[in-house]
């Protein structure tokens, strides 16, 4: 072998190597069923009740450390962790808060209906904190349509305080 081949040779290995170091960023793999069980798609009452209502405190809770996490990335600049942290927050919404979500039952439960609410808001500023300000106006719409004539239940929005369902969908929409 000539020392000009050699190199040659070397050259390809390193580049072969660095190309293996590469960060790749792509979507996640789905995995899980997003099909609905039965029980999700009728009402509850008693135990079931009280669990769905822990259920949807923590994804209210997790949707607001997601907020928070893709609001300091954005403070910082840093592009790639937002980026990521979208598509997982992403797939979260997909996986687990929308098939909590899609049934209608909830929104007209008295127990249940502010929760419901908070949910929505919550993923419609998500949804605008990713910069998706379609998705989150369709968010915005749905809740407009769920809850005609409630504008004046308390709902938490902002975060941290309460306001009318009325004020606090215009407060989204206006981007505050």
């Amino acid at each position: 072998m000539t020392s000009r081949t050699l190199r040659a040779f070397l050259a390809c290995v390193a580049c072969a190597s660095l190309a293996g170091c590469a960060i790749k960023t792509y979507k996640p793999i789905e995995f899980g069923s997003t099909e609905k069980p039965a029980e999700e798609a009728s009402p509850l009452g008693g135990a079931s009740l009280d669990q769905r209502r822990e259920n949807m405190t923590r994804m209210y809770k997790d949707l607001v450390h997601f907020r928070t996490s893709l609001d300091d990335a954005e403070q910082r600049g840093d592009r790639t962790t937002a980026v990521a942290l979208g598509y997982f927050v992403d797939a979260y919404i997909g996986m687990h808060l929308d098939p909590m979500l899609a049934g209608e039952w909830q929104s007209r439960h008295p127990e249940l209906w502010g929760m419901d609410a908070d949910l929505r808001l919550a993923k419609a500023e998500v949804l605008v904190h990713m910069h998706e300000r379609g998705r989150a106006n369709d968010v915005l719409d749905e809740l407009g349509s769920r809850y005609a004539g409630r504008e004046d239940m308390l709902v938490h929005y902002p975060i941290g305080s309460q306001s009318p369902l009325g004020k606090a969908v215009s407060l989204i929409r206006a981007g505050d």
